[in-house]
């Protein structure tokens, strides 16, 4: 297995690690000078503190420091000497001064007299001075005990599973990753569990994570790779299973090039399968892109679509039920099969479902051969809106042709 990286960094830019994001401004709690310090303050103190708290107040941080700095000679006591130091480090912090953000706050501290609620503040306000400045382990270590006195949020552990997957600390990374991840799902920690598991040579889990994402997010980052795992299943084979892929990409909602749509109209229309060929080909036709740039490939691909138009047509005249008779009087399943796949393309899920039935009742097919049926026969159910029948059938799939990993993909686009 390639590393995620490799296989998905170049299609999949969304997914790389700088997705978590800076906490932004800092929460301040707001000082305010108490009537009690005034009884015993002297007037210089009680009237620069409650110039610089109403200052603070008004996010007049400059302000608010220069009124606590004349505040400061004229303190005394630690709970006067506090007032000023906690409305030098909240103007600091909140004014993204880091270096004298940590020093204020270091002040604050040592002058005592802070509330419970205003100390969590500062340890927060340090993790994100640190980091800001760049002091890396400063920041990691003041963000684990963050954690551990106040449970941290999701993006938190976040944060602190990607600074332990950059360490090569897998173990830990995945641990944390999961706890973001019960806490707030977002892509962040996915991709940091997919990073981890592709580093240890986990494939199960990795893709056990990319099926989880793929639910959660909806989206063709996840989604893409975890079905096209598929193709690197041992006797998977394009001719075979390769336009139920397409099928399987489509339905999950991912956005497909037009190379690739031509491709899957091309197996349809190889494979027999005409009506499907044609509903698959007509927008790109109809936009002009003919699936292809050059002006020999454009009519080649013309005459295609044109076959493929002449084809469906008949289909639809009544040229698949004179195959339904045919396929009756074979020995093996194989002719039901055909035709009952035909009838997937063409939308006719009661006739899928029974042509595929049929097909399975008269057996005769290689166990690859049967397992693909069954996955068609369980699509049409689901279409169908027999969802607890497809995925009984689905269920039950176990080639390694593709066709197991595409029914466990049918099954998490279903739910």
């Amino acid at each position: 297995m390639k590393s995620f990286g490799q296989a998905m960094r170049n299609s999949l830019p969304a997914i790389g690690l700088g997705l978590i994001a800076s906490f932004g401004a800092f929460s301040v709690a707001v000082v305010q000078a108490p009537p009690a310090m005034a009884q015993k303050a002297t007037k210089e103190f009680a009237e620069n503190i409650n110039a610089a708290s109403a200052a603070f107040s008004a996010r007049r941080y400059a302000e608010a420091i220069q009124k606590a700095d004349a505040a400061a000679p004229h303190a005394s006591g630690g709970t006067q000497k506090g007032a000023v130091e906690q409305i030098r480090a909240g103007s600091y912090c909140a004014m993204n001064n880091y270096a004298q953000c940590i020093s204020a706050i270091e002040k604050a501290r040592a002058a005592g007299s802070i509330p419970a609620q205003v100390n969590q503040n500062y340890d927060k306000q340090l993790y994100t001075a640190y980091e800001k400045l760049g002091q890396s382990a400063k920041a990691s270590a003041q963000l684990k005990a963050n954690i551990t006195k106040y449970g941290g949020t999701g993006d938190e552990l976040s944060v602190l599973a990607k600074a332990e997957l950059a360490s090569k600390n897998y173990a830990e990374a995945i641990r944390l990753a999961k706890q973001s991840i019960s806490k707030s799902a977002k892509p962040v920690p996915y991709n940091i569990l997919l990073n981890a598991y592709d580093a240890q040579g986990n494939k199960a889990e990795f893709y056990n994570t990319l099926e989880s994402a793929a639910k959660a997010f909806k989206s063709d980052t996840y989604w893409r790779p975890f079905i096209e795992r598929a193709k690197s299943e041992p006797n998977f084979r394009s001719g075979d299973a390769g336009i139920d892929v397409y099928r399987t990409l489509d339905a999950a909602g991912v956005k497909l090039s037009d190379s690739e749509k031509f491709d899957w109209g091309k197996q349809a229309q190889s494979q027999g399968y005409s009506i499907e060929a044609e509903k698959v080909w007509a927008p790109l036709f109809k936009a002009g892109t003919y699936g292809g740039a050059s002006d020999k490939q454009k009519d080649a691909n013309l005459r295609s679509y044109a076959t493929a138009q002449a084809e469906a047509k008949k289909d639809r005249d009544g040229e698949m039920a004179k195959d339904e008779v045919v396929a009756a009087s074979a020995p093996a399943g194989v002719q039901f099969a055909q035709v009952g796949t035909a009838y997937l393309g063409a939308g006719n899920y009661a006739k899928v479902i029974d042509m595929l039935q049929k097909s399975l009742a008269k057996g005769q097919m290689d166990a690859g051969t049967v397992d693909l049926v069954k996955l068609r026969l369980g699509i049409a159910q689901f279409r169908g809106g027999k969802k607890a029948d497809a995925v009984k059938t689905w269920q039950s799939i176990k080639a390694t042709n593709g066709a197991a990993w595409l029914a466990r993909s049918w099954i998490a686009i279903a739910k």
